[in-house]
C-alpha cells in the first residue's frame, strides 16, 4: 500500500513523489496525464501489447515510425504494454495498482469493474489511492455505458451549436476541445483530491464526464439559456455583445478585433480609424447602443482595414490599447516569435523520430518549474524497468509472463 507522506522538504518539480498508473488512451486521459508528468508526477502508462494507445495508428503525418497524435500528448510517461484481460495480467495490474498514489482509467463506465480494477476493489487494499475516471456521461447519468467521443460531446453539451455563422449549421470546434477541457478539470479534481489527502489519510473517486466540462464551458452562454428560456444567437467570428468584434479583412490577410468596452471603442474610432463622428455619435456611446446600431460600425470597419495591411493596423491597434491580432494558421503559430520567446516550442529527442519539436507546457512557476520533455515512450519501452524496479519482479518471472503474451 501506498500513501502521499506529506510535504517533501525539497522539490525539483512540484508533483514530484507522486505516482500516477494511467490506463487511458487517446486524448482526454492522455492529455490530463502529459499535465501531470509534465508537473513531475511519474506516469506509468499502461498498455495493450497489440498496438498500444489507439493513436499509435492515426497517421499520417508521422517520424520515425511513431504518430504525430501520439507524440504530441504522451512526453514524459513510461510505457508498461501489458494485457489485464489476462488473469496474470490482472494481477500485474493490480500490483501496480498499489503502489500508485493516483490511477486514472478513461473506459466505459463497465469496464474496470468488470475486472475488478474499480475504485471500491483496490481502494480496499490501497487507501490512500485517487481513483480518476473520465467517461462520456459520468457514473450515476441514464448514459452511463454509452462511450464518449469529443464531437458528440460538443453537440449535447450546446457549445456546436453557438459555434459557426448564424445562416449555417453548427461546426465543432477545430480541435477536441471537450477532451482537453475534461482532462483540464479532472487534473484540477485530482489536485484537490491530493490536498484533501494530505488532511484525511484518504483517497477518493474522481468522475469526470465529457458532456458536463462542455456544458461548463459553454458558461455564460449556458447562463443566457438557463436566465431567458431562448437559445443564444449564433455569430460566428462576431459576438452578441459587445460590438465592434469580428474578423475583418486586410489588405494582406484577416484580423481579428475586439472592444470589450466603451473605452476601448472610444480608442479604436479616434485613434486608430479616425473616425472622432463615430466616436460622439450618442447612439454608439455604449455597449447596448453598439448592438443595435452595429452593422453600421462593423460595414465601415470592414471599408477602412480593407485598405492597409494587417500589421499596419494590429500595430495601431495595440498603440491604442485596442485588441487585435493576426489569424495564423497552425504553421504560422508554431513559428511566431511570442512562444518561441516563452520556450513553449520545446525539443523532444526520441530514440526512432530523432530531434521532435513540440509544444510544451504552458504552466509556468517560479519556484518549482515544469519538467524537462522527455520524448513519448516507444510500446512497452519501459516494461521490464517498471516491473523490476518497481515491483520487484525477477527476470525469470518477467521472460515468463512475457512468453505468455501477457506482457511485451
Amino acid at each position: 500500500m501506498r500513501l502521499f507522506q506529506g510535504a517533501m522538504t525539497t522539490l525539483s518539480a512540484p508533483l514530484e513523489g507522486l505516482r500516477v498508473l494511467d490506463f487511458t488512451r487517446v486524448l482526454a486521459g492522455p492529455y490530463l496525464t502529459m499535465v501531470l508528468a509534465d508537473l513531475g508526477a511519474e506516469v506509468v502508462k499502461i498498455e495493450n501489447p497489440a498496438g498500444g494507445d489507439d493513436t499509435r495508428a492515426y497517421r499520417p503525418p508521422e517520424t520515425g515510425g511513431e504518430s504525430f497524435y501520439f507524440l504530441a500528448v504522451n512526453r514524459n510517461k513510461r510505457s508498461v504494454a501489458l494485457d489485464f484481460s489476462k488473469p496474470e495480467g490482472l494481477a500485474v495490474a493490480k500490483d501496480l495498482a498499489g503502489h500508485a498514489d493516483i490511477l486514472v482509467q478513461n473506459f466505459r463506465a463497465d469496464v474496470m469493474e468488470r475486472r475488478g480494477l474499480d475504485y471500491a476493489t483496490l481502494s480496499a487494499d490501497n487507501p490512500g489511492l485517487i481513483y480518476a475516471s473520465i467517461t462520456g456521461y459520468g457514473f450515476d447519468s441514464p448514459y452511463r455505458l454509452v462511450a464518449g467521443y469529443d464531437q458528440i460531446a460538443q453537440g449535447e453539451g450546446g457549445l456546436q451549436y453557438l459555434t459557426g455563422e448564424a445562416d449555417r449549421p453548427p461546426v465543432r470546434a477545430g480541435a477536441s476541445i471537450a477532451d482537453t477541457v475534461t482532462g483540464l478539470h479532472c487534473g484540477m479534481a485530482i489536485l484537490a483530491a491530493v490536498r484533501a489527502r494530505e488532511v484525511t489519510g484518504r483517497g477518493q473517486a474522481v468522475d469526470l464526464a465529457l458532456l458536463d466540462s462542455v456544458m461548463a464551458v459553454t458558461s455564460f452562454m449556458a447562463q443566457w439559456a438557463l436566465l431567458t428560456g431562448e437559445d443564444p444567437p449564433r455569430r460566428g467570428n462576431e459576438s452578441a455583445l459587445v460590438v465592434p468584434t469580428g474578423l475583418f479583412d486586410c489588405e494582406d490577410g484577416p484580423m481579428n478585433l475586439l472592444c470589450g468596452n466603451d473605452n476601448q471603442f472610444q480608442r479604436l474610432c479616434r485613434d486608430v480609424v479616425d473616425r472622432p463622428d463615430w466616436a460622439d455619435d450618442e447612439r454608439l456611446r455604449t455597449i447596448r447602443g453598439r448592438q443595435i446600431h452595429g452593422a453600421e460600425i462593423i460595414g465601415g470597419l470592414a471599408r477602412i482595414f480593407a485598405t492597409r495591411p494587417r500589421d499596419h493596423w494590429i500595430a495601431r491597434m495595440r498603440r491604442a490599447g485596442v485588441p487585435a491580432g493576426s489569424v495564423r494558421a497552425p504553421t504560422e503559430a508554431v513559428a511566431a516569435p511570442e512562444p518561441r520567446a516563452r520556450g513553449l516550442i520545446r525539443t523532444m529527442h526520441h530514440p526512432t523520430a530523432g530531434a521532435v519539436e513540440t509544444v510544451g507546457s504552458p504552466i509556468r512557476l517560479s519556484e518549482t518549474p515544469v519538467r524537462g520533455v522527455e520524448p513519448s515512450p516507444l510500446l512497452g519501452e519501459h516494461t521490464d524497468a517498471v516491473l523490476g524496479g518497481l515491483l520487484g519482479y525477477g527476470a525469470d518471472r518477467i521472460d515468463g509472463l512475457r512468453r505468455r503474451g501477457v506482457i511485451a
